[in-house]
């Protein structure tokens, strides 16, 4: 049981990262103004994508440990910094990928029972 909560709970950091690339690029088109705002696909999709996370990860914090399922939310780090360079073409240095594995390495530490 422990294992599917914790793959939900990554499951969410991975819907958060995804979230937060279609904010970003929902950024190019952003206003103030609420009739482009709602017109503004990728922040609707972007939102959507926060809530539902969030919504799931409220479930896994139901019956996991919250020392455990909480720091997993990490994780978010290393999915924006892949969808980033995937998605956006953005640079990733080589001190982002060694905090990508300290990252992966202490999630890994954390959920060892």
């Amino acid at each position: 049981m422990m294992w599917i909560i914790i793959s939900l709970a990554v499951f969410c950091t991975v819907l958060g990262a995804a979230g937060a690339l279609f904010l970003k690029k929902g950024g190019d088109n952003f206003s103030f103004n609420l009739l482009i705002l709602v017109k503004n696909y990728y922040i609707i999709i972007g939102l959507a994508f926060y809530v539902i996370a969030s919504i799931l990860f409220v479930y896994a914090l139901k019956f996991g440990e919250l020392s455990m399922i909480y720091p997993l939310t990490s994780l978010s780090y290393v999915w924006v910094t892949i969808l980033s360079k995937r998605v956006l073409n953005e640079p990733v240095t080589r001190a982002k990928w060694i905090g990508i594995s300290l990252i992966i390495f202490g999630v890994v530490l954390i959920t060892l029972k």
